[in-house]
């Protein structure tokens, strides 16, 4: 099977805070044992994130102090960078055609509106996030 997982608020957390913005909130430790016990079984797992492609290539912290972990960062100190089949950045975009052309069987997403985009033959995985006062 082919498992692929949202980034920001699936395997990294983010909360809203008054002087920055949004700051990441550590990692979803739930989700990533998933990811790990799909890799255990053999499964082949993707990173299919609505990131953009240079933000790879900024710092992990950004020039107020803040954490800005970069996808590649976060699995190599999860110890999953080498175990993944790869990193998908879609621009912005619906991760839609990304995912078909994956062959995405099971999506791990937090955003209602990706997972009502998913291809006909990929199940969804709502991941709940918190809700911040």
């Amino acid at each position: 099977m082919i498992v692929t997982f949202d980034f920001d608020d699936t395997l990294l957390m983010t909360r809203p805070d008054e002087d920055a913005g949004i700051v990441e909130d550590g990692p979803n430790e739930e989700n990533i044992a998933k990811m790990r016990a799909f890799l255990d079984a053999g499964h082949e797992v993707h990173i299919v994130t609505t990131r953009f492609r240079r933000q790879e290539n900024t710092p992990d912290v950004d020039p107020w102090g803040r954490r800005d972990t970069s996808v590649r960062s976060f699995l190599r100190d999860h110890d999953l960078l080498d175990r993944v089949a790869g990193i998908h950045f879609t621009e912005g975009v619906v991760k839609t055609d990304t995912l078909r052309r994956v062959g995405s069987q099971m999506h791990f997403d937090d955003d209602d509106v990706e997972l009502a985009n998913l291809p006909e033959s990929c199940e969804g995985v709502l991941v709940p996030t918190p809700l911040w006062d």
